[in-house]
């Protein structure tokens, strides 16, 4: 019950669950964005199914210390975050493998110039992006495989939840990636001119994010009026 679960049974009901939104999810963000082609439009609809399960993952806590009763759900939390790293995962697979063709100079934002004779950088902030990208799907992969009563048990509460902290660094990782590729990226540029039509959820990524970190400054507030006033948490 480390993790605030009473049995296999509930852990399976409550993965099947999430796991039904997450496929909710990508169908539906892939439904938002049919006018790519079918390839890069899979992959934009994994990357924006697991944003919204970051945004699950990370909003019940601060939200439960707004509002009690969204305590019972606090512990959904491991759910969330697992299924974000397996979906998150899968969208960067497919980028590499659709997009990238396994090159990592192209995946860095880097092409050869056969002019040239060597490899030159055609979309600044582009590699960043992707950088960031990688190090928040590996950081996740991490989280999810600590999300385990076992290891817990085995790390201590104090040491797990110091090393779970990483989950905020997931957050800005992300939402830099997402705010470059749904703002930036497909905006033309003096070395591409093509007009790509506007990400149509750009302003709902945009809103999640926004909506993380004004939960967590209402929480932090309100968990430190609360201590100087009442003398606990």
């Amino acid at each position: 019950m480390l993790l605030g679960v009473k049995s296999t049974r509930t852990v399976l009901i409550r993965h099947t669950v999430v796991a039904v939104i997450a496929a909710l999810l990508v169908f539906g963000v892939w439904q938002a964005n049919s006018f790519w082609s079918p390839d890069m439009r899979l992959w934009k609809a994994f990357g924006g199914a697991s944003i919204i399960l970051l945004w699950g993952a990370l909003m019940i806590g601060p939200a439960a210390r707004l509002w009690r009763p969204l305590n019972r759900f606090v512990s959904w939390r491991r759910e969330y975050g697992i299924w974000f790293a397996i979906i998150s995962f899968v969208h960067g697979y497919l980028v590499w493998d659709g997009w990238a063709r396994w090159d990592v100079a192209g995946l860095l934002g880097f092409q050869y110039s056969a002019e040239a004779e060597m490899f030159l950088r055609v979309e600044p902030g582009f590699g960043l992006a992707n950088l960031m990208g990688i190090v928040a799907v590996l950081l996740g992969l991490v989280l999810a495989a600590t999300s385990f009563d076992r290891v817990v048990s085995f790390f201590g509460i104090s040491s797990w939840k110091w090393l779970h902290t990483l989950a905020y660094a997931i957050y800005y990782l992300v939402s830099l990636h997402v705010l470059y590729f749904a703002f930036l990226h497909f905006v033309p540029s003096a070395l591409r001119m093509t007009e790509y039509p506007d990400n149509p959820l750009r302003y709902l990524y945009l809103a999640l994010i926004l909506s993380i970190t004004i939960i967590q400054a209402a929480a932090f507030v309100k968990t430190v009026w609360y201590k100087r006033t009442f003398g606990r948490d």
